[in-house]
């Protein structure tokens, strides 16, 4: 073992030594909490400002003054002078945000306690605009269906026979499970595949390029021992940056304001020593998984250029199963919890969520090494070849 840790000193110094190697880990791991930080503030931004936007409105038909009362706040800026051609004009010209019409029998139609129809003509891009509308009308429809009950003295419960009362028995783990789990395996599974792929390029294409492929090959080190070296530096660069991602997106959730309370509090009680070791431990033979595979396929590359179009397509077959556990209604059982890659997503759901079987858990667990064994076998039988190495 002594030949295998110096040949992984030596290949972690050749990594670490490379600037740009060190700037791509930093970037990846403050991509993740930087762009979560974004999409919040951005979202919220967008939120306030249609809240608190005054929207320009106009009404069209013959009883159109009796809604104007209800619409008198701030939130509404009522413009005149407008038929229904002019209106509808300048709602596609954006210089009105809705027109609301008002047909010939709507006084008649309350009058007689029938149903009236009031149009409301909006732009689908501003789903708020038709929200605000909305609530104020109900506000009417309210007034006026009491006033109908009490000409017809008639009690308001008789028009609710029964009620609903939903009871939810999902903990707020298993809620933040959920919401959190599904996304989160998703980007550290992306993370520690892409940590592999290019120290793996440039340790196994690289040193053919340089040239320095058959100094390290003439040397006493046996090729298993040389192999295993680079495979352990690959791995461990694809686990380190795995293990950033991950905890960056706690910093990150934890550093949003527009989060919920609850949420923050409930990332205290997850980040528990007992959740951290069992998703290293996951992640430690996913690494292998990846670092074995991806050196058996790009072993016989000639160039930078040729590996990497080797290796390129082996992403979409990663993320396609980290994509399903985003999937409703795909959960982890005795079906799915030997599928590679998605096993370990659903997992990682099922720990947040505080639900994971223990049985399922060491049957993935047993899985993932023995994928790792078999990708360190088949990268071996690749790299004993002459014709592949030289």
């Amino acid at each position: 073992m002594k030949t295998v840790f110096t040949v992984l000193k030596k290949e972690l110094t050749c990594q670490l030594r490379d600037k740009r190697t060190l700037k791509s880990m930093l970037i990846s791991a403050l991509a993740i909490p930087l762009l979560l930080f974004a999409v919040f503030k951005i979202e919220s931004s967008f939120i306030n400002k249609e809240n608190n936007k005054q929207l320009n409105i106009t009404f069209i038909g013959a009883h159109a003054e009796i809604l104007k009362n209800e619409f008198t706040t701030k939130a509404f800026k009522i413009k005149k002078n407008h038929n229904l051609v002019s209106a509808l004009d300048a709602l596609h010209k954006d210089s009105l945000d809705a027109v609301i019409e008002t047909n010939a029998d709507y006084l008649k139609n309350i009058d007689s306690l029938k149903t009236s129809t009031i149009n409301v003509y909006h732009k689908s891009e501003s789903p708020i605009v038709f929200q605000k509308i909305s609530q104020q009308i109900e506000t009417l429809k309210a007034t006026l269906l009491s006033k109908r009950l009490t000409q017809l003295n008639i009690d308001q419960k008789v028009l609710h026979p029964i009620a609903i009362k939903g009871i939810d028995l999902t903990s707020d783990q298993e809620k933040f499970g959920q919401l959190i789990g599904g996304f989160l395996p998703y980007i550290f599974i992306i993370i520690c595949f892409l940590g592999c792929l290019y120290p793996s390029i440039d340790l196994i294409t690289g040193e053919k390029e340089k040239g320095t492929v058959e100094t390290l090959l003439s040397s006493p080190a046996s090729r298993f021992h040389i192999l295993l070296g680079k495979i352990l530096c690959i791995s461990l660069m694809g686990l380190t940056l795995a293990t950033l991602s991950v905890t960056g997106i706690f910093i990150g959730i934890k550093f949003i304001n527009e989060i919920p309370v609850e949420i923050t509090e409930m990332l205290h009680q997850i980040l528990s020593l007992k959740f951290l070791a069992m998703l290293f431990a996951m992640l430690v033979p996913l690494s292998l998984f990846f670092a074995g595979l991806l050196t058996a396929l790009i072993v016989k590359a000639k160039t930078f250029k040729e590996a990497q179009s080797i290796a390129t397509p082996v992403n979409m077959l990663v993320i396609f199963p980290a994509m399903m556990a985003l999937l409703p209604g795909v959960e982890l059982n005795w079906n799915t919890v030997f599928i590679p890659i998605l096993n370990l997503a659903l997992a990682t759901k099922e720990i947040i969520a505080g639900t994971i079987q223990i049985s399922h858990y060491f049957a993935i667990l047993l899985s993932l090494i023995i994928l790792a064994l078999a990708t360190l076998y088949y990268s071996y039988k690749q790299y004993n070849k002459e014709s592949m190495v030289l």
